[in-house]
């Protein structure tokens, strides 16, 4: 990107015009280095930085010294919006940032993303292709009429008449490479990411509760209703809740159950231990006991959003996020390096992109052999 290409997007950002990708690389590097020298992201300082990227581009005049932990975060900020217009970047714990490199995977064995792709099991059974099934009526089921949407959503509409008669359980399965948006029988909205299922009753209209089991990675969006408490049963944990907008990541690869509430209250319970979240925390279930803690919010939706964002996490975990997203098998080959990921990048770019990023920073390569790719030192 040139330097009018630069002026172009901060311009964007700073009138409130930036596309979702764009603000979210923006500020996700912000929080990044934030994090790194141990600064509190406050929206006060980061207009001040926004302030200061116009001086430092636009002039290219010298910071003061009085400011020079900002110019420092600044002359990083400019190196990122280089490669911005790709909606990339990318660097490791121990070196500065890094300018993407040309993708050494042939154009031949290169893997599209992942997308909107899902199937949905009903009551009786039946299996249905959310992916091919045309808008409209896709089933009824005991007076509950199941309807796909334009935007590929999928709405419940209960008949008064027959809500009562209705029963059975309905279960909405993303594949590696899926992703998919259901509102349940009550209003609920649920987001699910790659290889998650979700299953719920076909209506709540006879129940004092609303149940609904994850496995998986989901956000929700639950509709409020003080005499029928949501929950939400997942590896071992139970979530209670009135009426609020929470992530769960409950993978059966990952260590740890996280939970992150972004509105509202929930509680946590897990192995006989109990806690209540307020809106920014984030608990995790693991082996040792559940712990609660201040949650990085843009990291936890950045696949919600469309992308990736990768905060000092190892290469296993960056990987592990990049087979479930474009369906791929990974193999470590020789040892695995040590060094831990920052950065963030488009969850629509193809995965010769991603790549690139990654190895850009020199410490790891990659081949890729059909669906399966290796890592090398």
């Amino acid at each position: 990107m040139n330097k009018d290409g630069i002026l172009l997007l901060l311009k964007k950002y700073e009138e409130g015009n930036c596309t979702p990708e764009e603000e979210a690389v923006i500020e996700s590097w912000y929080n990044q280095q934030a994090r790194k020298n141990k600064i509190n992201p406050i929206q006060e300082e980061l207009s001040e930085t926004k302030e200061l990227m116009w001086e430092m581009i636009g002039q290219q005049v010298p910071a003061p010294k009085s400011r020079f932990i900002v110019y420092r975060r600044i002359a990083a900020a400019a190196a990122i919006l280089m490669v911005i217009g790709a909606g990339i970047y990318f660097y490791n714990s121990n070196t500065n940032l890094a300018p993407p490199v040309e993708s050494k995977i042939s154009q031949s064995n290169d893997i599209a993303p992942g997308g909107n792709k899902a199937y949905l099991v009903l009551a009786d059974g039946k299996r249905i292709a959310l992916t091919d099934a045309k808008n409209g009526t896709l089933a009824e089921q005991s007076g509950i009429t199941i309807t796909k949407k334009a935007d590929g959503q999928l709405i419940y509409t209960i008949s008064e008449q027959k809500a009562g008669n209705a029963s059975g359980f309905n279960t909405i399965e993303t594949p590696n490479g899926g992703q998919y948006q259901v509102s349940l029988p009550d209003g609920t909205v649920v987001w699910l990411n790659a290889a998650s299922s979700l299953k719920y009753p076909t209506s709540f209209a006879n129940s004092k509760q609303r149940k609904v089991e994850l496995n998986g990675e989901a956000y929700f969006e639950v509709a409020k209703d003080k005499n029928k408490p949501f929950y939400v049963r997942s590896k071992g944990q139970e979530l209670e809740v009135l009426g609020t907008h929470f992530n769960v990541n409950s993978y059966t690869n990952e260590q740890a159950v996280r939970t992150t509430l972004f509105e509202g209250s929930v509680r946590v319970s897990n192995s006989g231990a109990q806690k209540v979240l307020k809106p920014g925390q984030q608990s995790v279930a693991q082996n040792k006991g559940l712990t609660v803690g201040t949650a990085n919010l843009q990291e936890v939706l950045a696949w919600k959003n469309g992308y990736f964002d990768f905060n000092d996490e190892e290469i296993q975990s960056v990987m592990r996020k990049l087979s479930r997203w474009y369906n791929v098998d990974i193999e470590f080959n020789g040892k695995i390096t040590a060094e831990r990921f920052n950065g963030g990048i488009s969850r629509y770019k193809n995965i010769s992109q991603v790549l690139s990023l990654l190895s850009s920073t020199g410490a790891v390569r990659f081949k890729v052999e059909g669906r399966r790719v290796i890592v090398m030192p």
